[in-house]
């Protein structure tokens, strides 16, 4: 059964793409919604400012494609492949990323506020300034992200790879994290769990805490600094052992 859809500014409701779509008679509007999108992307159509909320877009090539500003909110999006998009200021909350490819994209200042992004690959993601408060970032890969100044208030964080990550100045309130706090020189340390092993990430610098005491002990040995680490170190794995993280 053909039928037309209109895709619309999200604040004004100006039509920007309208799609002729065959679906099954009785398809949900999210259904409709995800195919419209689907030939939008195909033909290049800048969805900036779209109104895309509670699109099911289940597996859809969204590689590269122009969704600054959109409203996403509780779209279908798992296991999609949004690679390079621009979703800088998008209202993700509640959308479920589970397993979607967000590598590189560009997600500054985005709202993704509930967002499911387990096992979501997020390597070199730029995530700065993004409302990440209660998201599942479960088994997410962060490999390289930008996290600097993303709330991660009560965001689960368990399992994920922060490997290389920028935390700089993000709020980790109630996270699946310990925040060790800043290091007399600077140095930000922050503790996370992977395969069940405490990891510590410190400035450009990723350790398993085992290694990185040995690697201060070795460099540091005797020093202030030194002295500090350790005791950085220690409250970070007596934290993580009272949270029951490890």
């Amino acid at each position: 059964m053909e039928e037309k859809i209109e895709i619309k500014k999200r604040l004004t409701g100006e039509v920007i793409f309208s799609a002729s779509i065959d679906c099954e008679p009785g398809a949900l509007p999210s259904v409709k919604l995800g195919l419209a999108v689907r030939l939008a992307i195909k033909s290049r159509a800048n969805l900036g400012g779209a109104d895309l909320s509670r699109a099911n877009l289940n597996g859809a090539d969204l590689g590269g494609a122009d969704l600054r500003g959109a409203d996403l909110g509780g779209a279908n999006l798992s296991s999609a492949n949004l690679r390079g998009a621009y979703l800088s200021g998008a209202d993700l909350s509640r959308a479920n990323l589970g397993g979607a490819d967000l590598g590189g994209a560009n997600l500054y200042g985005a709202n993704l506020y509930g967002a499911n992004l387990s096992r979501a690959y997020l390597s070199r993601a730029n995530l700065s300034g993004a409302d990440l408060s209660g998201a599942n970032l479960g088994g997410a890969n962060l490999r390289g992200a930008d996290l600097g100044g993303a709330d991660l208030s009560r965001a689960n964080l368990g399992g994920a790879d922060l490997r290389g990550a920028n935390l700089r100045g993000a709020y980790l309130s109630g996270a699946y994290l310990v925040d060790g706090g800043q290091r007399s020189d600077g140095y930000r340390f922050v503790g996370w769990v992977k395969d069940s092993i405490l990891q510590i990430r410190a400035g450009c610098r990723n350790f398993s805490i085992d290694e990185a005491r040995a690697h201060w002990l070795a460099t540091r040995a005797g020093t202030p600094l030194g002295d500090e680490t350790i005791c950085i170190l220690d409250h970070i794995e007596a934290v993580a052992k009272i949270r029951k993280l490890i």
